[in-house]
C-alpha cells in the first residue's frame, strides 16, 4: 500500500528532476565546460523522452544510440503507468506549481475532463504516422519537453543573450528575422498557461502527445488504484488534476489519465483511496475504465494524415529560399537532419552568438522550427561545438573541434556592387578579417596609415583598423575583396555578418548552401 508519504516523494522527486532541467539548461552554452555539462548530458531529459525516441528512431528507419534510455521509460510506463507525467516531467511540474499557487487565490480550475480530452491520441496518431512516412513533423514541437525547452531556448534565453537591444533605436537593424517564430512559441505557452488557469492540467488532459503514448503504454501497468472502503463523497474527482476519477462514481477512474501524483490518497477523509500492485489484465474491469477511442474517428485521422504528408515537402515562401537554408555545421543530410530533428531549439540556446535562429514558412512547412543559421544576426563561433554537444538526437552529429571545417555548411559569394570598397572607393577588410580560413582573396592597393589585414573574429574589436570612413585619394584603387575561395570557404557567415555591420541595405557577403557537406581544402585543420 502508498499512502500519504508517497505524495510528499513524489513532489520532491518531480522538484528535484525540474532543478536539474533548469541547472542543465543554464549549462547548455558554450563552452560546455561546467561541472554539470561535464558530468551529465545537457539534454539528457530529451533523450528519455520516449516519444523522442520512437520518432526518431521510426523516421531515420534506424537505431539512434543517445536515444536508447527512452525505451527504459517506456519500459517504466508498461509497468507503472503514467508516472513519467506525475514525476518527471518539467511541463508537469510547471503546471503543479500553477495550480499551488493559483490555489492560494482561491481560483477555482478543478473539474471534469472536456469532452474532447481524446484530441492528444489522434494527435499521436498522427506524429506517428508521419514519422512511419520518414520524418518529423512540425507536430513534434508539442512534445511537452520539446515544447518547454523550446519556449526557454527561444523566448526567455534571448532576454539574456541581448539585454541590452530591447529598445530599438533609429539606424539599427530591427533584427526581426526569427521573432515571429519567438512569438508564436510563446503565444502557444501563454495560450496553455491560459487554458491552465480555467483548468487543471488542461494540456495534460487533451493536448499533450507524450501523454497519449504513455496513457496506451500504461493500459495495463500494475500500480492501480484501489478503493476499499470508498463513502463517495467525490472529494477525490474534484482535487486530481487531470479528471482521471469519474464525477459520478469515484470508485471509476481512467488509467490512462492517471499521472500517479497520488493526490486523491492525500485528499481522501477516509483513507479509502490507495495504489497497490494489481494483476495488468484485464485492463478493463468495473472499477477502472483506460480511454476508448472511436474507429471512424481513427480511421479518419490517419487518412488525412496520409494525404496531408506530401504537403510538408512543399515549398512555401520566397522564391529561392532554399539557397540561404544554412543548417549548424555537421548536420545530417537534410532529408536526414528533418527526420531526426525534433524542433527543441537546444541547439539555438548553445550557440554564443544567436546565429542560429528557428525557421519560419519560408523554407517549407517541413522545415518549420527547425534550426537555420542567419549571417546577418550571428555567425558560427570559431573553436564552438556546443549546438553538437546539445543535440539530443544526433540531428547534428557529435564532431571534435579539430574537424569542425572537415566539411562546408555553404559558401559566400562577393556580390561587388554592395561593396563600399566598389561604389565609395573606400578600404574595407572586414570581411577579409573576419574570416577564420582565410578563404577571401584581395587586390591590393591604396590602405590608410593603421590599415589592417590581420584575421579579427567579428566583435572583437574596433572596425577602425579594418576600414575607412575617407575614399582613396584620386586616380588610386584601395586594396579591396576580389574573390571568395570555394574549397577554403566554410560558410560560417562571419564576412556577411560583419559586411551587415557596415553596410546600408543588403550586405555585400552572401552566405549561400552552394556547397554543402562537401569537403574542404584547408592546409590545416581549425
Amino acid at each position: 500500500m502508498i499512502g500519504l508519504p508517497t505524495r510528499h516523494i513524489r513532489i520532491l522527486v518531480q522538484w528535484s528532476v525540474f532543478l536539474l532541467w533548469v541547472a542543465l539548461l543554464w549549462a547548455t552554452h558554450h563552452p560546455m565546460d561546467s561541472w554539470i555539462a561535464k558530468k551529465i548530458p545537457v539534454s539528457i531529459l530529451l533523450r528519455i523522452d520516449p516519444l523522442v525516441t520512437t520518432v526518431v528512431c521510426g523516421g531515420m528507419r534506424m537505431g539512434i544510440q543517445i536515444l536508447m534510455l527512452g525505451f527504459v521509460t517506456m519500459l517504466v510506463s508498461m509497468l507503472l503507468g503514467r508516472v513519467f507525467c506525475g514525476w518527471v516531467c518539467p511541463l508537469g511540474a510547471t503546471f503543479d506549481f500553477y495550480g499551488w499557487f493559483l490555489r492560494k487565490l482561491n481560483a477555482k480550475f478543478e473539474g471534469p475532463s472536456p469532452k474532447w480530452y481524446r484530441l492528444k491520441f489522434y494527435l499521436l496518431l498522427a506524429i506517428l504516422i508521419f514519422a512511419a512516412l520518414g520524418g518529423v513533423s512540425p507536430l513534434m514541437g508539442f512534445d511537452p519537453l520539446v515544447l518547454i525547452t523550446r519556449v526557454a531556448a527561444v523566448v526567455l534565453y534571448p532576454f539574456a543573450r541581448k539585454n541590452h537591444e530591447f529598445i530599438w533605436t533609429v539606424g539599427s537593424p530591427p533584427g526581426f528575422y526569427g521573432y515571429f517564430i519567438d512569438m508564436a512559441t510563446l503565444a502557444v505557452f501563454g495560450a496553455i498557461m491560459y487554458g491552465t488557469t480555467k483548468l487543471s492540467r488542461i494540456w495534460c488532459r487533451t493536448t499533450c502527445p507524450l501523454g497519449a503514448y504513455l496513457g496506451l503504454l500504461g493500459r495495463n501497468a500494475i500500480l492501480r488504484r484501489d478503493t476499499q472502503g470508498c463513502v463517495h463523497c467525490n472529494i477525490c474527482s474534484s482535487h486530481c488534476p487531470t479528471g482521471a476519477i469519474n464525477y459520478e462514481n469515484a470508485e471509476i477512474y481512467n488509467e490512462s489519465e492517471c499521472i500517479k501524483c497520488f493526490a486523491c490518497s492525500e485528499e481522501c477523509p477516509v483513507d479509502a483511496n490507495f495504489f497497490t500492485l494489481k494483476s495488468p489484465f484485464p485492463a478493463v474491469s468495473r472499477s477502472q475504465h483506460p480511454v476508448s477511442l472511436e474507429r471512424r474517428q481513427l480511421l479518419a485521422t490517419a487518412a488525412f494524415t496520409v494525404l496531408a504528408a506530401p504537403a510538408l515537402n512543399l515549398h512555401a515562401g520566397e522564391t529561392k529560399s532554399n539557397k540561404r537554408l544554412l543548417r549548424p555545421p555537421m548536420s545530417r543530410e537534410e532529408h536526414d537532419f528533418l527526420s531526426s530533428c525534433i524542433r527543441c531549439a537546444e541547439c539555438m540556446k548553445a550557440c554564443p552568438t544567436g546565429v542560429l535562429k528557428p525557421a519560419g514558412l519560408q523554407h517549407g512547412l517541413r522545415a518549420l522550427w527547425s534550426p537555420v543559421l542567419v549571417p546577418t544576426e550571428g555567425f558560427c563561433q570559431e573553436g564552438c561545438s556546443a549546438c553538437s554537444q546539445a543535440c539530443p538526437t544526433d540531428a547534428i552529429t557529435k564532431y571534435d573541434i579539430a574537424d569542425k571545417y572537415k566539411f562546408k555548411i555553404g559558401t559566400a559569394f562577393l556580390e561587388s556592387g554592395r561593396c563600399i570598397s566598389y561604389t565609395e572607393n573606400k578600404f574595407c577588410s572586414e570581411c577579409v578579417r573576419a574570416c577564420p580560413t582565410d578563404a577571401i582573396q584581395v587586390k591590393k592597393g591604396w590602405e590608410p596609415p593603421g590599415a589592417s589585414l590581420k584575421h579579427l573574429p567579428p566583435g572583437s574589436g574596433s572596425v577602425a583598423t579594418g576600414a575607412s570612413e575617407k575614399p582613396a585619394p584620386e586616380g588610386q584603387v584601395p586594396t579591396r575583396p576580389i574573390h571568395v575561395d570555394f574549397d577554403r570557404c566554410v560558410g560560417c557567415g562571419a564576412c556577411e555578418y560583419q559586411c551587415n555591420q557596415i553596410v546600408f541595405g543588403e550586405p555585400a557577403m552572401v552566405t549561400t548552401t552552394f556547397g554543402r557537406a562537401i569537403a574542404t581544402q584547408l592546409d590545416k585543420k581549425n
